[in-house]
């Protein structure tokens, strides 16, 4: 089974960042969140290879949770969700449970001893270890990496979700 790489630059923040690497296809994604709030509300959206908005998370007044949207008004099909959704209570009290759109449900598991460190698992049996996400500060093949996520699958949709629900399990721990 391949594993592949996708490397985390920019700012060691999981609503701005950029994360790029290659699985069957180059993949480049954008996390923007504006530094000024609008009316209380935080809007992080998501951009992927093209600069196209693939995603967007809504986040209400401080540290609430708001709504996330995969999709965008030029696509006919968008669908739009509670962020609980994706950091769900999980089998334990380190994990956090999550389902694709296919009603896959995944699991992001906070490794034991190691800040900043989750592993992803496919929790339909069998349950295996899909992805693994390290915090790194190191100079890779695109530069300054502040975080390494190594996967071995290649649908766009579960990349997806798994960015998104490893961009909130990330946020809640640093800042809930």
């Amino acid at each position: 089974m391949a594993t592949f790489n996708l490397f985390f630059t920019g700012k060691d923040d999981p609503r701005s960042c950029l994360c790029i690497g290659e699985d069957i296809i180059p993949r480049f994604f954008s996390f923007e969140t504006p530094d000024r709030q609008i009316n209380g509300v935080i809007r992080t959206t998501v951009y992927s290879n093209n600069s196209s908005e693939v995603a967007s998370l809504v986040f209400g007044p401080g540290s609430q949770l708001g709504n996330v949207t995969i999709g965008n008004s030029a696509q006919p099909e968008r669908y739009t969700f509670s962020m609980v959704d994706l950091v769900s209570p999980g089998s334990s009290p380190n994990a956090r449970t999550f389902f694709s759109l296919e009603g896959r449900k995944y699991e992001w598991r906070k490794t034991a001893n190691v800040l900043g460190a989750y592993d992803l698992y496919a929790m339909n049996p069998p349950v295996v270890r899909i992805a693994a996400f390290r915090r790194c500060s190191e100079d890779t093949p695109v530069g300054r990496s502040t975080g390494l996520l190594q996967y071995t699958f290649a649908q766009d949709g579960l990349l997806l979700h798994s960015l998104l629900s490893l961009c909130l399990n990330r946020w809640v721990d640093m800042y809930v």
